[in-house]
């Protein structure tokens, strides 16, 4: 799978749905993951934690996908 670039609104719609769908300590949890994985990195743009969500968290991704594309 690939990351898609997305424009800034775009980006914020994913970055509310995330919020929305995941708690803030759920959260704090995949970016402490995240940055485990990869040492140094920058932080996680939003399509970036929801591909990490999609592979350690299917559950909240499929919920996130969802609410994201409702009619697929």
């Amino acid at each position: 799978m690939t990351l898609v670039s997305l424009d800034g609104s775009r980006r914020k719609i994913v970055a509310s749905v995330i919020a929305q769908v995941i708690s803030p300590s759920q959260m704090a949890m995949a970016l402490q993951l995240m940055a485990a994985e990869k040492p140094g990195r920058t932080a996680p743009v939003p399509e970036e934690i929801l591909f990490w969500l999609r592979l350690n968290m299917p559950v909240a991704a499929g919920k996130i996908d969802a609410i994201l594309h409702p009619a697929d």
